[in-house]
C-alpha cells in the first residue's frame, strides 16, 4: 500500500516539475520576445511619435504572425493582435465588403503590408481608401501585401487568388524585394499540403527556440531583409539584367491578365532610401547604406518598365520624397505613417480617373 502511495507521490511531483519547467520556459520566451528580441524600431526618429512599449508591441505582433509557405508564401487567415489583424481571407485589415463596391487590391511586400506600423489604418491601402472615399463611398482598397514576396509570388497570388474576388483594379507596388533577394530562377510552387503549426497561436517557447537558436544555425541569412541592407559596392551587371528581365516578364503577364479579365492594372516602382533624391534627415543620413547593386538594378527596372504594354498605368515613385525633408524611412526601404500618407495621396491623384463614378 505504501509503495503505491510513494509511486503516486513521485508521479505527482514529476508532473508538477514538468508543468513548472514548461511554465518557466513559456514565460521566459514571452518576456524575451516582448522586451529583449531585436526590434530595430527603437532608435528611429521617424517613429518618435511612438513610445518604447508601442514599438515593442509592433515587433511582437508582426514577428508572431503565422505564414504558410505552400504553395507560395501566404498569410494564414484569422489572426488578431493589438496592432495587426489578418481577416478571414488572409488580407491585413477588416473583412471584405460586398461585391457591389469598386474593389481595389494593392499587392506588394512588407512596404504594402505595413511593416513597423502601429495599426492597420496606417498602411498605404487604408490611407488610399480614405482618400478615394471622399469622391465615392462605394470603394474598398484591400491590403494584399505579404512581407518578403517578390514579383513571382505577386503574380501567383493574382492568378490563383485575387482574380476570384472580381477586382476592378489591382495595383502592384514593388521593386525592392526583386532587387534585394536576387531570385534568378522561376520558383516552382510547392504542392505539399500546408501544415500550419497551430501551437504558434498559443505557445511561444518552441517558436522562440527554433527562430532564434536553431534556424540561424541552419541558415545564417534567414533574417536578411531589404530594410537591413548593408553597404555594398558589389555590382554584377549580368545579375542586374536578369532580375530586371524577370520583373518585366511578370509585369507584362500581369498587364495582359488585366485585359483578359477586365480590370485596371497599375504598376508602381517604389522608392528606397538608397535610391532617390530625398533631402535626408539626420537619422536617415545615419542609417543610409550605399547600394550600387540596388541603384543600378532599379535603373534597369525603370528602363524596362517603359516597354510594358496593355497596362492602365506604369508609374515611377522612386523620387516621391524629394521635397520631403522630414524623417520618412526607419530603415533602407520601410516608411512611417507620414511616408505612407504621401504615397497614398500620390496614388489617389494618379488613379482616380480610372475609377468608375
Amino acid at each position: 500500500m505504501s509503495v503505491d502511495i510513494s509511486y503516486k507521490k513521485q508521479s505527482a511531483l514529476f508532473l508538477i516539475l514538468i508543468i513548472t519547467v514548461f511554465s518557466v520556459a513559456e514565460g521566459s520566451a514571452r518576456i524575451f520576445e516582448l522586451f529583449f528580441q531585436d526590434c530595430r524600431l527603437e532608435n528611429a526618429d521617424s517613429l518618435n511619435n511612438l513610445d518604447y512599449f508601442s514599438k515593442r508591441q509592433i515587433c511582437y505582433d508582426q514577428q508572431n504572425l503565422i505564414y504558410s509557405e505552400f504553395p507560395v508564401l501566404s498569410l494564414v487567415p484569422n489572426q488578431n493582435f493589438s496592432t495587426v489583424n489578418i481577416n478571414s481571407d488572409g488580407f491585413r485589415g477588416s473583412e471584405l465588403k460586398s461585391d457591389s463596391t469598386f474593389r481595389i487590391f494593392v499587392v506588394g511586400g512588407s512596404t504594402v503590408f505595413g511593416a513597423g506600423l502601429p495599426g492597420d489604418e496606417f498602411t498605404i491601402s487604408s490611407k488610399l481608401e480614405n482618400n478615394l472615399k471622399k469622391q465615392n463611398s462605394k470603394i474598398e482598397v484591400i491590403n494584399a501585401g505579404i512581407s518578403s514576396i517578390t514579383s513571382f509570388e505577386e503574380l501567383y497570388h493574382i492568378n490563383e487568388k485575387l482574380l476570384n474576388y472580381n477586382p476592378d483594379m489591382i495595383i502592384i507596388y514593388d521593386g525592392v524585394n526583386d532587387v534585394f533577394y536576387k531570385r534568378l530562377n522561376e520558383t516552382e510552387p510547392q504542392n505539399d499540403e500546408s501544415e500550419i503549426k497551430e501551437y504558434q497561436r498559443y505557445l511561444r517557447s518552441p517558436v522562440v527556440l527554433y527562430r532564434n537558436f536553431i534556424l540561424p544555425l541552419i541558415n545564417t541569412n534567414v533574417f536578411d531583409s531589404p530594410g537591413d541592407q548593408k553597404s555594398t559596392d558589389t555590382y554584377d551587371p549580368v545579375i542586374s539584367e536578369k532580375i530586371s528581365i524577370l520583373w518585366q516578364q511578370r509585369m507584362q503577364e500581369f498587364c495582359n491578365l488585366s485585359i483578359k479579365n477586365e480590370f485596371e492594372s497599375v504598376i508602381i516602382i517604389q522608392p528606397a532610401l538608397y535610391n532617390g533624391k530625398k533631402t535626408l534627415s539626420d537619422f536617415e543620413e545615419l542609417i543610409l547604406e550605399k547600394n550600387i547593386h540596388g541603384e543600378k538594378t532599379f535603373e534597369q527596372i525603370l528602363t524596362k518598365s517603359k516597354n510594358l504594354e496593355n497596362c492602365s498605368l506604369v508609374l515611377d515613385y522612386t523620387e516621391i520624397f524629394q521635397n520631403t525633408p522630414e524623417s520618412i524611412y526607419f530603415d533602407q526601404v520601410h516608411t512611417n505613417s507620414l511616408g505612407n500618407e504621401i504615397i497614398a495621396e500620390k496614388m489617389y491623384e494618379d488613379i482616380q480617373f480610372l475609377i468608375r463614378k
